[in-house]
């Protein structure tokens, strides 16, 4: 009996461009699971001056993520999908930018025992997701 060889078709090329992949790769189920469990277990982290797990936890464990999926997952439907579009009209690269910034001010309120400031790093985190919801009505 043979051995079982488990092999992926190679693929010429992604139906995306590498900046497509990276910017749809945000609303994939994984990516958004990984990024707030992460979060969450790297604020605990912070709380407790674990500088070093909480950085792998809450910052090398999503580009990890980001990084497979950008590379092996197809991410066409994303980009064809109403969450698709709402991320190209209503996530610029300013609103990523806050986004980023109100992750880095909740680590930091971690860090310093400051809840008003975890609270409000992500509020603005949200704030920037929900962007789009509140310009529609």
């Amino acid at each position: 009996m043979g051995a079982l060889v488990l092999r992926r078709e190679a693929r010429s090329e992604h139906a995306l461009t590498l900046a497509e992949r990276l910017f749809y790769h945000q609303i994939h189920p994984i990516k958004v699971f990984s990024d707030v469990a992460t979060a969450v277990v790297a604020l605990d982290l912070f709380w407790r001056h674990l500088l070093g797990p909480g950085l792998v936890i809450g910052c090398a464990v999503p580009i990890l993520v980001s990084a497979a999926l950008i590379g092996e997952v197809d991410l066409e439907r994303y980009r064809s999908s109403a969450m698709g579009a709402y991320l190209r009209r209503f996530m610029p690269t300013s609103v990523h930018a806050l986004r980023f910034f109100g992750v880095g001010l909740a680590f930091y309120a971690a860090w310093h025992h400051v809840p008003a400031g975890i609270v409000g790093g992500l509020a603005l985190t949200a704030v920037c997701w929900a962007n789009g919801i509140a310009r529609r009505h």
